[in-house]
């Protein structure tokens, strides 16, 4: 997500925090034993849980692949994990995620979406790409269906979350758990734990650090009331830099005195540090909020006026990138400081925004009926699909892909097209898709509504019959696969459709997908993930499958707006990032009779099935693959004559394999080989080569 939050932290405070030990309560728990619950004994701990702060810690703090496209299975398993102990040892979540895009937030969000392809640029290509990170776009959906499965409570709110959730935290006296400074400055009763300091440990205990509000204001000598005010001098989203430079500057004499029990170690505390305890004994030495605010712009101007007297400039531009230049006045800084103050005022009504009042509008034919509502505020009607009905927009953000191609985006666009004219029922003409477009930057293109509509969203609410509703699906994503089992089902449609919009595909790239599909859950869910860009990732395999991935998002709206004529995809069943590219790297110019099956035996793959499931989805799509796959006389499955990829195929050569694999053994130590979900053929190294010379002599 690229967040859009009204408040997006106060800087440095957190890594203030990091080396304040004493402003931190630790908390540990183990689950009841047998015995304690036998006597009757019970725990229930209810936390208010920001999602997608969750969610981030949870793919990013295990060091998942990101840059593959995403481990959706080892993800759902580790949040599977993570979840069931916390609930072990008494913990009730109550989880609320982000809604619909508000126009306040839109230019917000083009610039951290515009931001994020620089980010997937690094990734794909750059030697420095380490810390870079980009969420893959189908975890929100692994993410929720673990929720349901543990029957954790899920809510969508209409815009942002944070608020929502410090708000019911205060009603229900419990903690609240996000990844955001300013929630320190919130009264919350029971307080706030940093959710990456919500940890559960291999003995299935709770680990957590819960910030002591109260000792923080005395260690600091300030009164709860100016934590606001102090929180907006230091400069967050709402006060920037530019303005607040003249009082920072201000405060260049005054004598910093750090807490006497916060730890510096080995490092001298930073600028940033000093200037939080200046800013605190500043505000300090004053009994009310508008007498420090006052205090504040007298400073400031004293400074600036100073400033423009010596004839120094004064630059404007935002610290950070992408940061909205503010020009320094009194009046300015004032504005910016009382709006700032007013954010950290919790609106004890805002506990309503998961009920069945909302403040969302459309003109579509549907209506903002309650049933629409209960499915969007319970995660069956995605907040993709409600920002179609209410703004006239979908965000096509969070694709790993070659960002100097055309936008992945593009071949899912008529399943879209179509979408649209349910939704929308003839209420406009076009949709706003905010997607990457040239130069890097993420822009705005209008997409034409289709002209007629198979089934109207409004009949569909008032209950068109399943046989309706699945002709109108695969009208639209064309015909579905024989003889496939129905959880299968939307997936494989989806393969077919990548197949024709994709052509010419090679048979490699199928079969690595198919073969990812099919792998057993044992062995996907214990493989290790890694966070680095492997030595066998391709580029351009890669934005192929970002275009498959961006087909499963299409299709997964259409059918949820069609309401299940068959199961959504599961990502943690359909795409497998590392094992797609190692595959492919694996076979795509493997050689041998071989090959195939064995490849597919080592990586646990029954080639039955695997066979007949190719046969399925690419059942007279023949003359758009490069390449065959058919039956060995002696049982199993190989390459056809003409190759993984076909013998005029252009290969692209995404890594040096004499640099990766010199020998068995020097294979093995670049950890390339073995595993549970795939080698390299060394075995059969020889034996391809001297069937590779018998040929060319024929």
């Amino acid at each position: 997500r690229a967040r859009a939050d009204v408040i997006m932290g106060i800087r440095g405070l957190t890594a203030f925090l990091d080396r304040f030990p004493s402003v931190w309560d630790t908390l540990v728990l183990k689950p009841l034993t047998p015995a304690e619950i036998k006597e009757g004994k019970q725990r229930v701990i209810k936390l208010a849980v920001d999602g997608y702060a969750l969610l981030y810690y949870l793919y990013f703090s295990n060091n998942f692949n990101c840059v593959c496209g995403g481990q959706y299975a080892q993800f759902a398993e580790f949040t599977k994990s993570y979840i069931s102990n916390l609930q072990k040892n008494g913990f009730s979540l109550f989880v609320v995620m982000d809604g619909t895009i508000e126009e306040a937030k839109e230019q917000t969000i083009v610039q951290r979406e515009t931001d994020l392809v620089k980010t997937v640029k690094q990734l794909t290509s750059s030697e420095k790409y380490w810390g870079k990170k980009a969420l893959p776009v189908l975890c929100r959906n692994v993410f929720l269906e673990v929720l349901q499965s543990l029957n954790v409570k899920v809510a969508f709110v209409d815009g942002e979350a944070d608020k929502v959730v410090a708000a019911l935290a205060r009603a229900n006296g419990c903690c609240a758990i996000s990844k955001d400074s300013d929630f320190y400055v919130l009264e919350l009763p029971a307080g706030y734990i940093p959710v990456d300091l919500l940890e559960v440990n291999r003995s299935g205990h709770v680990v957590a650090k819960r910030f002591a509000r109260a000792r923080f204001l005395q260690e600091l000598g300030l009164k709860s009331e100016l934590f606001p005010l102090f929180a907006s001098a230091v400069g967050n989203d709402f006060v920037g830099l530019d303005l607040l430079r003249p009082f920072h500057v201000s405060l260049a004499q005054e004598e910093a005195t750090l807490p006497a029990s916060w730890q510096g170690g080995d490092k001298e505390p930073t600028i940033r540090d000093l200037l939080i305890v200046k800013v605190a004994a500043f505000i300090a030495k004053h009994e009310t909020e508008s007498a420090a605010i006052n205090a504040i712009l007298a400073a400031a101007v004293k400074q600036h006026e100073q400033d423009v007297a010596n004839g120094e400039e004064v630059k404007a531009g935002g610290e950070e990138e992408g940061e909205k230049a503010q020009v320094f006045t009194k009046e300015a800084l004032e504005e910016a400081i009382k709006t700032s103050v007013q954010q950290y005022k919790l609106d004890p009504a805002l506990v309503k925004a998961i009920g069945a009042d909302t403040k969302l509008t459309t003109g579509a034919k549907c209506g903002m009926s309650p049933v629409l509502i209960q499915k969007f505020r319970d995660g069956n009607f995605d907040p993709k699909t409600m920002n179609v009905l209410t703004r006239g927009s979908f965000w096509c953000g969070g694709l790993v892909e070659d960002v100097d191609a055309e936008s992945a985006w593009s071949s899912s666009r008529p399943i879209r097209s179509a979408m649209y004219a349910m939704l929308l029922e003839g209420t406009k003409k076009s949709v706003s898709e905010r997607v990457r477009v040239e130069g890097h930057k993420f822009g705005e293109e209008e997409v034409e509504v289709a002209s007629s509509s198979p089934l109207p969203f409004s009949e569909v609410l008032k209950g068109a019959d399943a046989s309706k509703r699945r002709k109108a699906l695969f009208d639209i994503l064309g015909e579905a696969p024989a003889n496939m089992p129905e959880q299968q089902l939307l997936a494989a449609a989806c393969v077919r459709y990548w197949i024709k919009t994709q052509a010419p595909i090679t048979a490699v790239e199928v079969a690595a997908v198919l073969a990812a599909m099919l792998q057993r859950d044992e062995d996907k869910n214990i493989r290790q993930s890694k966070e680095a860009r492997p030595a066998w990732f391709s580029l351009k395999f890669a934005h192929r499958l970002a275009h498959l991935q961006a087909i499963f998002v299409s299709a997964n709206l259409l059918d949820q707006v069609l309401l299940h004529p068959v199961p959504a995809i599961n990502a943690a069943e359909a795409y497998d990032g590392e094992f797609c590219h190692r595959f492919h790297h694996l076979q795509f110019r493997a050689k041998g009779i071989a090959a195939l099956s064995e490849q597919l035996r080592k990586d646990g793959v029954d080639w039955k099935t695997f066979w007949n499931m190719y046969k399925a989805v690419t059942d007279n799509l023949e003359d758009k693959i490069k390449g065959t796959i058919q039956e060995n006389l002696e049982g199993g499955i190989m390459w056809g004559p003409t190759g993984p990829e076909g013998r005029d195929e252009t290969v692209e050569k995404s890594v040096d394999i004499s640099k990766l694999v010199d020998s068995k053994k020097g294979a093995q130590a670049k950890g390339v080989t073995g595993g549970l979900f795939g080698t390299l053929l060394d075995d059969e190294e020889d034996e391809d080569e001297d069937e590779d010379e018998d040929e060319d002599e024929d």
